[in-house]
């Protein structure tokens, strides 16, 4: 943390010998909200069932630079993830440089928010999940290079080489290794009128797993890919938006399982011969509908779908869905709270275990600066 506070403060006092623009911000947010959960045909620590209070400093507050030169600009935000009682824990979330060299094309090299992340929805409960990853499409924060062309955004980004997770969806025994000779790759189109906006997007990324000393009895070839569209209209005081996306082994190019899903539930895995894997397929449904009533107040209705299918022997669809409802109301410039209410069905885990549900209620306190 003190080495991140450090490069901070160095940037804010160099920043007027620079021949450009910064302007710094803050986001500092805070979550309280009542959560009941029922576990289904589990048992924790003896109980069927618990509730609590969530009243916690959220991870996702950050603070930021946005810099312009001309025609380079760039932006540099940190996230503060500390919990109470203790120091905050620094991390990068976005740093950025882009290069507009014409009127429709620019060339960003660094970190930053994927082409294949979608935004729909503005959940707040568990930090602003947004139903990322558990509704709408998300492809995290990878670094790489991006190229903007008019509508065009595509992406050559950090090839993520995940081989599931430990037990039956680890691809990687001792011995193997893991080898790529390309990144990974997005792309999306975005179509847009004044009130209307369409956006195709896709995914691909390839690794192998070698053989070399293991138990392996071939090379594994990993694939994944991702084909996906959003669609976001505004009619008046009203907005609706709609996320779809189809793919497999989504979890071993990093892209978000969200919170509910096992992240075994869409990886590839060994087949019984130690020769090939078994790929996982999944598909992603989100709808979200919003009113504007006044400038200070907006309403939002979400639901999200989610469905992992493991091709393993014995192995069932892994399915989650969730609704919610909130009200967003500006206090004054800058100051925010957001009453939301939702209900998460966790269903069947991948295994035909009846994973329970949970509700929750409560609030997001938020002030940016």
């Amino acid at each position: 943390m003190k080495k991140s506070a450090f490069i901070f403060s160095v940037l804010l006092c160099a920043s007027p010998l620079l021949a450009a623009d910064w302007s710094f911000y803050g986001s500092q947010r805070l979550n309280t909200f009542y959560v009941y959960r029922d576990f289904g045909d589990a048992e924790v620590n003896g109980q069927s069932d618990d509730w609590g209070v969530d009243w916690n400093f959220q991870t996702n507050s950050r603070m930021g630079a946005n810099v312009k030169a001309d025609k380079v600009s760039g932006k540099v935000e940190f996230g503060l993830k500390g919990t109470d009682g203790g120091d905050l824990d620094v991390g990068t979330r976005i740093a950025y440089g882009m290069w507009k060299f014409s009127d429709n094309a620019s060339l960003k090299v660094g970190k930053d928010y994927s082409p294949v992340r979608n935004v729909i929805s503005n959940q707040v409960f568990k930090d602003d999940d947004m139903m990322q990853g558990s509704g709408a499409f998300d492809g995290r924060r990878p670094g790489g290079l991006t190229l903007f062309l008019g509508g065009l955004e595509l992406a050559l980004l950090t090839n993520a080489l995940r081989d599931g997770s430990s037990g039956p969806t680890d691809v990687t025994p001792a011995g193997s290794d893991l080898d790529w000779n390309i990144p990974k790759i997005e792309a999306r189109y975005t179509l847009k009128t004044e009130s209307f906006k369409l956006i195709p997007f896709g995914g691909f990324q390839y690794f192998k797993v070698s053989e070399g000393t293991s138990t392996l009895q071939d090379d594994l070839d990993i694939y994944s890919y991702v084909l996906g569209l959003n669609a976001q209209v505004n009619f008046g005081a009203f907005y609706l938006a709609a996320d779809g996306s189809y793919g497999q082994n989504w979890n071993n190019a990093n892209w978000k399982n969200g919170l509910y899903n096992a992240a075994s539930s869409s990886s590839a895995s060994l087949n019984s011969n130690g020769d090939d894997v078994k790929d996982a397929t999944s598909y992603m449904l989100g709808l979200v509908l919003g009113f504007k009533a006044t400038d200070r107040i907006q309403f939002e209705a979400g639901f999200g779908y989610r469905n992992d299918d493991p091709d393993t022997p014995g192995s069932d669809n892994d399915d989650f869905w969730q609704g919610y409802l909130q009200a967003a109301v500006t206090l004054a410039p800058g100051v925010y709270i957001v009453p939301e209410a939702g209900y998460q069905d966790f269903m069947d885990d991948s295994a035909g275990n009846n994973e329970g549900y949970q509700w929750y209620a409560g609030a997001k306190w938020q002030i940016d600066f």
